[in-house]
């Protein structure tokens, strides 16, 4: 890249993804971000205790988005907002708005549960991480790119450790909620969850595969593939079903949109069929969960559990259209006239229906479609936007049968991959 005059004001233009040129701020508020946006990538794979408080246990990845938004506050005080794009300050309100609703739920339902704490759960669970696009347009640059490049390479490798040696779990602090022997049959990663292990791990290829240099090394291309096999031992170990499909459908969205030829279309549609065929023979595990989804259907009992959850959770949100928070789901569906409870539904859009009231979902829906057209336009032409909206769409499909993103572990993933084309990268990094 060519050595750019930096100007009194501290802005030093550098090449973009799409081959523009937009300015890299320098000193130290900039730098600060940077770090933290970095940071808040490596907290949310590990979950490790800071304080414990009445409201709750205090993580790192906490403290991290904290004081990102901090960071972020500061440098919107300092130079204005001017220059941003709607999108990324939307998805923020948009957030903000779901956390208020739910909290106004709970307070109308007349619940135990107080809208003040309901406000925060909300936030530590998924408001805190929405801050990262913002963040990302502020503070992005070839150097943020070039380190989530080497840390989501060594992250997977910190993932696939795991997976394939369980005895290291005893090394790592346990969530709140861990119950001793729980899926040990599966591979857990650093999440110390099957799903959020195949979650993670689709999300670092992303990442990884966006980051790719324009004409990359041989180091470069030996990387990536690592970081895909490495993704792929984590998807079949893992055993996830909803891990699988949807990095499916994002090779699918990936084959269909991406600027692939021919030939590299066949290759990687041979390479899905092989790493599923070599899942089915190498993990007992996969083969086994998948054969059981095949031979019953519907009447397998994950799938039939959350059909009848979303079922509940769906008729009783016509009792509660305003909805009644995160924490009383489990009363709402209790009283759906029915003997079953459940405190989730699995699915993100209904228990946000639940949570949050009809308002609350489409908050997340347009959140969502604001996500989306973030990472087209802060990519322009770039040719990494079809990479990451390939994992957006992998994202919509475990949204479907989990709460993702609306998950401490998964939250800042998803919205890391949704500031991704906010990085601006050098021409022959």
């Amino acid at each position: 890249m060519d050595r750019a005059l930096r100007d009194p004001s501290g802005v030093e233009p550098v090449t973009t993804w799409a081959g523009e040129l937009s300015p890299r701020r320098t000193g130290a508020l900039p730098a600060c971000g940077r770090v933290l946006l970095l940071a808040g990538v490596a907290c949310s794979l590990v979950w490790f205790p800071v304080a414990r408080t009445g409201a709750g246990t205090i993580a790192g990845s906490d403290v991290v988005l904290l004081a990102l938004w901090v960071v972020t506050a500061v440098d919107l005080a300092v130079r204005g907002a001017s220059d941003l794009d709607v999108e990324a300050p939307s998805i923020v309100v948009l957030a903000l708005a779901i956390a208020v609703l739910a909290a106004l739920g709970s307070e109308l339902s007349r619940t135990s549960g107080r809208g003040t704490f309901e406000f925060m759960l909300f936030m530590k669970r998924f408001g805190l991480a929405a801050v990262i696009p913002l963040a990302a347009a502020r503070f992005g640059s070839p150097s943020v790119a070039t380190g989530l490049r080497v840390l989501t390479a060594l992250a997977m490798v910190a993932l696939v450790v795991f997976a394939l040696r369980p005895e290291l779990h005893d090394l790592l602090p346990k969530p709140d909620d861990w119950e001793e022997g729980r899926g040990m049959e599966r591979a857990m990663g650093l999440g110390m969850n099957p799903n959020n292990l195949a979650y993670a791990a689709v999300a670092l290829s992303v990442l990884h595969g966006a980051y790719l240099p324009r004409r990359p090394s041989l180091a470069a291309q030996t990387a990536l593939a690592g970081v895909l096999a490495g993704a792929a031992v984590c998807v079949i170990l893992s055993g996830s079903r909803s891990g699988l499909a949807g990095a499916l459908c994002a090779l699918v969205f990936l084959l269909v949109r991406a600027r692939l030829d021919a030939r590299a279309k066949l290759g990687l549609t041979v390479s899905i069929a092989l790493v599923v065929a070599g899942g089915l023979s190498a993990s007992p595990v996969f083969q086994e969960r998948l054969g059981r989804l095949y031979r019953l259907g519907l009447d397998e009992a994950n799938v039939s559990g959350r059909v009848t959850a979303q079922s509940l959770a769906l008729r009783a949100s016509l009792e509660h259209p305003l909805g009644v928070g995160y924490r009383s789901i489990g009363w709402a569906t209790r009283s759906a006239h029915t003997s079953y409870a459940f405190e989730t539904t699995d699915s993100v859009y209904l228990d946000t229906l639940l949570a949050a009231g009809v308002p609350g979902l489409l908050a997340l829906l347009l959140l969502l479609r604001a996500a989306w057209r973030h990472v087209r336009r802060a990519g322009r032409s770039g040719r990494e936007v079809p990479i990451l909206q390939a994992g957006l769409v992998a994202f919509l499909c475990f949204g479907a049968a989990t709460v993702v993103p609306v998950s401490v572990f998964l939250a800042p993933l998803f919205f890391t991959i949704v500031s991704g084309a906010s990085h601006a990268r050098a021409a022959d990094a």
